[in-house]
């Protein structure tokens, strides 16, 4: 038994060794600057908010067929896609004024 566990122990250690030069990759990060990381992750944050938006307005479309007239829910389902349609744009709004002030200062916003 302690021979079976000493060979799988060395096995697994060799496997893990030589694993190492896998990590060794270049960095993916490609900004190089304070503006550029700041546009990639306000690129990011606005993305991430414009996809669950249309994710709230699929939801309340999908709860507005599904309530079958219930009133209650109806009226669920266009709270849902009322705020929805608000979040893509205030979303949207904000992208705007992050682009409007990017060209203002001459700063490079290629994420937008």
């Amino acid at each position: 038994m302690v021979k079976k566990l000493t060979s799988v122990a060395a096995a697994v250690s060799a496997l893990a060794l030589s694993a190492t030069p896998a990590f060794a990759y270049t960095n993916p990060i490609t900004c190089s600057d304070v503006p550029c990381l700041i546009t990639a992750v306000l690129a990011f944050i606005l993305t991430i908010a414009g996809g669950i938006a249309l994710l709230f307005l699929a939801m309340g479309g999908i709860q507005y067929m599904a309530s079958g007239g219930d009133k209650m829910a109806v009226e669920s389902a266009r709270g849902r896609i009322t705020s929805a349609v608000t979040g893509l744009v205030i979303v949207f709004g904000a992208w705007l004024v992050i682009k409007i002030v990017c060209t203002m200062i001459g700063a490079a916003c290629e994420g937008f």
